[in-house]
């Protein structure tokens, strides 16, 4: 094998996309259930912002909400300071602000927010992704059930999924349109769901895109919708902290232990290389 052979089939994994096929198609991702001190840290962070979160729309000041984005009435309040649309230029300087604050953090620090502050994140990963584990388990048994006939635990555990997925869904889309309408309003809508039918299908709606999401769209929001995921090529370099396939390590893949001619197959811990036939993938 040539110097540029070589160079381009240990680069050939930077063609592809781990959740597509190549002819396309959806490829689904079986995560392993994680464990370990990092993830039980993220956890706990997770839990302070899901408490943020629910709790926020309660908090008051001088009677007006700490936080409304009420784009209907054009009205913005952000620590209990009301911005009108006269006021827009304030408010988009501090997004602006934002904005560089996201691209300066994620250039020293990669992928950071994606994984510790993002909401798609935090409500995959921490609620909907470890409800999955308690109703279908591990990995293991995912890939099994997928794979599975239509019989009667197939559909007892797709139903109850379903409907806890359905529900916490419509939950927190309530707790989203709280945020634009104040809470108020949102338990007014509550109580008398007759007078505005409008905004319950509205509701409705908002709820199945969150379940569309949270049920089969997942992962590929950060791929295909996010523009912060979609500007991370240029936002990192050689020098950021990523993590990511190390091709310099993993490369030639193979077996462990193995050797291919006179090459050493790359460093793995045999749990993604599971089998080497002999193809190098």
């Amino acid at each position: 094998m040539t110097e540029v052979n070589k160079h381009i089939d240990q680069d050939s994994f930077r063609d592809s996309v781990a959740t597509i096929t190549k002819e396309g198609n959806r490829k689904f991702i079986y995560p392993k259930k994680p464990k370990g001190k990092y993830y039980n840290l993220r956890t706990w962070f997770s839990i302070g912002y899901l408490i943020v979160f629910f709790v926020l729309p309660f908090i008051k000041m001088d009677g007006e909400p700490l936080f409304l984005f009420n784009v209907i009435e054009r009205k913005f309040i952000l620590f209990g300071m009301i911005f009108w649309p006269q006021d827009f230029f304030i408010f988009g300087l501090g997004m602006v602000t934002f904005i560089v604050f996201i691209v300066l953090f994620t250039a020293v620090f990669g992928r950071v927010f994606c994984g510790w502050a993002c909401p798609q994140t935090i409500f995959l990963e921490m609620i909907f992704r470890k409800i999955e584990y308690w109703i279908d388990g591990d990995q293991t048994k995912q890939m099994i059930l997928a794979k599975m006939r239509w019989n009667a635990e197939k559909i007892r555990k797709r139903l109850i999924k379903f409907i806890v997925f359905y529900t916490i869904s419509f939950i927190i889309a309530n707790f989203f349109l709280s945020y634009i309408v104040g809470i108020d309003t949102l338990l007014d809508y509550v109580v008398h769901p007759a007078n505005n039918i409008g905004t319950l299908a509205a509701l409705l709606l908002f709820t199945t895109i969150f379940f569309f999401v949270y049920w089969w769209f997942r992962e590929q929001v950060c791929i295909v919708v996010c523009p912060y995921g979609r500007l991370q090529g240029v936002l990192l370099d050689k020098n950021s902290i990523v993590v990511a396939y190390d091709y310099k390590r993993g490369e030639p893949r193979g077996k462990p232990g193995k050797k291919r001619g006179a090459e050493t197959i790359g460093d793995g811990c045999s749990t993604c290389i599971k089998k080497y036939d002999g193809t190098g993938k």
